[in-house]
């Protein structure tokens, strides 16, 4: 699978998070990204789209290699079909979006050349460790949040798009 050269396949990660309208992740779908179906065994465990899968399906899926990226989560398989992330590429204005687990995010960016993550983190907070071959890899930029600091998240999304060559729209509107 390839990324068009005119699309970003971006993923968010870390360990501090906003319900806020100014969170990264609104902004970027507002700025033209959209996010992926993920697939799920069991339920869902965040606000993004879910497909149901059989465990049969599921396993039926990876043998075959469309699977782009899984984790066992609560005794199920979550993750994103190649399909479900080529299909929000081809969409998208500007590209794919993937939020959530450190897991994925590596997974992806270990398979698709050209993602750019990014870990938002407390500034005492060290990396996970399955974003070490990420960092190697030179795709990991870590984003410092003070999530008590009026405009952190404003601030959070500013630099993500100065790393991705991108206007920033901040409205949260």
């Amino acid at each position: 699978m390839d990324i068009p050269t005119n699309k970003k396949l971006v993923c968010i990660t870390g360990t501090v998070w906003s319900g806020s309208r100014s969170a990264p992740r609104r902004l970027l779908v507002k700025n033209g990204f959209i996010r992926p179906i993920w697939f799920t065994t069991g339920s869902q465990i965040n606000d993004a789209g879910y497909k149901h899968l059989s465990e049969t399906e599921f396993h039926l899926q990876h043998a075959g290699g469309g699977v782009l990226a899984h984790i066992q989560y609560g005794g199920n398989y979550i993750g994103i079909l190649k399909q479900e992330l080529e299909s929000a590429l081809n969409e998208s204005e500007r590209g794919a979006l993937v939020v959530g687990p450190q897991e994925i995010a590596a997974q992806i960016a270990g398979a698709l050349p050209g993602t750019v993550v990014f870990a938002l983190k407390e500034r005492a907070m060290t990396l996970s460790p399955e974003l070490n071959e990420v960092q190697k890899m030179g795709k990991l930029h870590r984003i410092d949040v003070d999530v008590l600091q009026p405009g952190a998240w404003t601030e959070a999304y500013a630099l993500i798009c100065e790393k991705l060559g991108l206007e920033a729209h901040n409205s949260p509107f």
